[in-house]
């Protein structure tokens, strides 16, 4: 079998993923990535005379537009 046929298995669920997808880095099928996908929540908050900041954790968003600072 040839390289760029073969294909390795998921790392979640062990269906086959595909080598061109193995080789950009995804060690999972596409069902399984698009899962993982949507599990990950963000949110996008303005910052005071600033820019805006995308954030992951629900506890940095804590005082995080006070004009002082972070106050937690």
């Amino acid at each position: 079998m040839s390289e760029e046929n073969h294909s390795r298995p998921c790392i979640i669920c062990g269906s086959p993923v595909a080598h061109a997808r193995w080789a950009l880095g995804y060690k999972t099928c596409m069902p399984c990535g698009d899962n993982a996908a949507l599990s990950i929540k963000r949110c996008v908050v303005p910052m005071h005379k600033s820019n805006y900041v995308m954030v992951t954790d629900i506890t940095d968003l804590q005082g995080i537009n006070n004009k002082g600072g972070l106050v937690k």
